[in-house]
């Protein structure tokens, strides 16, 4: 994140629903990346709901806190397509899913993500595909326990790093757009819509975004 974008901020409702999705999810939100995770207080998931309603960007809610919620924010299509590739339906099978179906997969995966935020146990490594991560890294962050990574940013990262790092960029790239755009007054349901009627497939970036 840029200087002059956190002075912006500092200008800004730190707490709005808005800003929040433009500071957790950009990615997402622009279409270079199949989902990212947003907490937020548990009293903001009303205006969060009235937000996506009328968008392309569905939501799911991994851990209902008292005071704190984690949600997956995803473009389900695009999720679905990814769980659906070859390589990722095995993983998901080896994690004892068995399914690659979303709407199947959730409900289980809820009750172990839940698991894992309470008792801080057995995390569920199959989150990282939820959120688009390549399978090379999920694997490679299961068999060497977190270590001996070659890069570490959004992810951590075990193989292609020149091309992860330029991903990367990318998000930062876009997070700075949104808000720059939520401070020049625009309205961040007309953001995302903006954005889903871009043709990624069209632009130079989308030919090395692998996860999305």
């Amino acid at each position: 994140m840029s200087f002059d974008i956190v002075d912006i901020i500092k200008e800004m409702d730190v707490h709005s629903i808005p800003l929040q999705l433009a500071l957790q999810c950009a990615p997402v939100i622009s279409g270079i990346k199949i989902s990212n995770l947003l907490t937020i207080p548990a009293k903001s998931l009303r205006e969060l709901s009235v937000v996506l309603k009328k968008t392309e960007l569905s939501f799911r809610i991994l851990y209902p806190g008292r005071e704190r919620l984690v949600i997956l924010i995803f473009r389900e299509a695009k999720l679905r397509e990814y769980l659906a590739r070859e390589e990722v339906m095995a993983f998901i099978y080896k994690r004892g899913y068995e399914t690659s179906d979303i709407s199947k997969i959730f409900p289980v995966f809820v009750k172990r993500y839940m698991r894992y935020m309470e008792l801080k146990q057995d995390f569920p490594h199959e989150l990282g595909l939820f959120l688009g991560y390549p399978i090379e890294d999920v694997e490679g962050f299961i068999k060497e326990n977190g270590k001996n990574y070659l890069y570490s940013g959004y992810w951590k990262v075990y193989k292609d790093t020149e091309l992860k790092i330029r991903l990367f960029k990318d998000y930062e790239r876009v997070q700075t757009e949104i808000v720059r755009l939520l401070y020049e007054g625009l309205d961040i349901m007309d953001i995302i819509t903006n954005y889903s009627n871009i043709d990624h497939s069209k632009e130079e970036y989308s030919k090395r975004v692998i996860c999305a």
